[in-house]
């Protein structure tokens, strides 16, 4: 395979800038792309480390907050303890975990305001955790759970991240349903249970180790090597506003590794998690472990599809047409059909808060990452950029 490096670098200058006052531009970006053989087929960064003047530049080992593309680590490393055969994708959660047995679901609340809960009849499993399909969601953006809380007093959320601050109502009754959620956290403190060391230590010495990821964390004010090259994180009032420096979003110093969100990475890091991946002889997983990793999981994908379908696709599918057909994997979600001029049928991607994304097309045989620093999710700029790498990218592969 061969790239036109020079169009993606273009595309990668068109939408960076260190003009603070530019209201259509991000402060930085990287982007890489990996073959199936594990050889780098692009790979570039630009942009500045921070907004502050005189910042030194943005480059592939530029720590980063990646927020929810930390899921992929959590469920790879899920998935190793899958195949030492200390847990089953089907096994009752609740055994391990006495906050996930025995669960409440929320179905509404009384004309007085009291909730109206009611026991669930199915366990929850590690492959709910994974789909999103267990019944939870996240506290902080539900209505119906921040209107619960409030109702028996609860002052917490899971931003708290303690296992009080993870334990609150169900949904909907587990695998019936999917909802965003924090599946992958309560996956990651199974797996501290079942391996007796924390996620942090357990991807150190079985993920990190083995492909040579060196700059990334949980922890990142445990290592001031690495808080030295720390990102900082842009933020957009309004679409019509530069970026602006703000109290950071990112965790710091959290009781537990957040499974769903807490990571700190660098781009040449992930590359090297999603290079490994596209290889069946990555070590890090088995064949028939990476078969099921890329399976559509979901029976009925109706709850995921709204975000292809509705008002949030520019946010969460900006690369797709609209009603793009997708389903949900084991590590992130998974298009139903060919993106036209893009990846292909069969392809996993996933996201995260500041605007970093990732994607693997097995067919193709190549994986890409972009990361930016740019809250909150969904930014204009951000998802043009990423839709315009892509296409050039494919365009690239044809030889166009």
């Amino acid at each position: 395979m061969s790239l036109n490096a020079s169009l993606l670098d273009s595309i990668l200058e068109k939408h960076v800038s260190v003009d603070r006052t530019l209201t259509n531009k991000i402060q930085a970006a990287a982007f890489v792309v990996i073959e199936e053989n594990g050889d780098t087929l692009y790979a570039n960064a630009v942009g500045s480390l921070t907004l502050e003047e005189d910042a030194p530049p943005f480059s592939l080992d530029s720590v980063c907050w990646v927020a929810s593309m930390t899921k992929l680590y959590t469920a790879v490393a899920v998935m190793q303890l899958v195949e030492k055969g200390a847990i089953d994708l089907d096994d009752d959660v609740g055994k391990l975990i006495p906050e996930l047995s025995n669960k409440d679901i929320l179905k509404g609340f009384q004309k007085d305001k009291t909730p109206i809960l009611r026991k669930s009849t199915k366990p929850i499993t590690l492959r709910h955790l994974l789909t999103h399909s267990s019944g939870f969601c996240y506290d902080y953006f539900n209505r119906n759970i921040k209107k619960w809380s409030a109702s028996v007093g609860r002052k917490i959320d899971y931003r708290l991240n303690t296992i009080e601050s993870f334990n609150y109502p169900l949904l909907f009754e587990p695998g019936k349903g999917w909802e965003y959620g924090i599946g992958l956290d309560w996956a990651g403190r199974i797996l501290e249970i079942l391996s007796d060391c924390t996620l942090e230590e357990y991807m150190q010495r079985n993920i990190f180790e083995s492909l040579g990821i060196s700059s990334s964390t949980f922890y990142i004010s445990d290592h001031p090597e690495l808080a030295s090259r720390r990102a900082g994180i842009g933020f957009r009032s309004s679409p019509n506003e530069p970026l602006t420096s703000r109290a950071e979003p990112a965790p710091s110093n959290l009781p537990l590794a957040r499974g769903g969100n807490g990571i700190y990475t660098t781009p040449n890091d992930y590359a090297k998690l999603l290079g490994a991946l596209i290889n069946t002889d990555n070590g890090i997983l088995e064949p028939e472990s990476l078969e099921e990793f890329f399976k559509p999981q979901l029976a009925n994908p109706k709850h995921l599809q709204i975000f292809s379908d509705g008002p949030m696709h520019d946010s969460v599918f900006p690369e797709f047409p609209m009603k793009m057909a997708i389903n949900h994997g084991l590590g992130g979600a998974v298009n139903m059909e060919d993106v036209p001029g893009k990846r292909r049928k069969g392809s996993m991607t996933w996201s995260g808060a500041t605007g970093s994304r990732w994607f693997i097309d097995l067919e193709t045989g190549i994986a890409a990452v972009m990361f930016t620093q740019v809250f909150p999710f969904g930014d204009h700029v951000v998802s043009q950029l990423y839709d315009e790498l892509e296409s050039a990218l494919y365009r690239s592969l044809r030889g166009e």
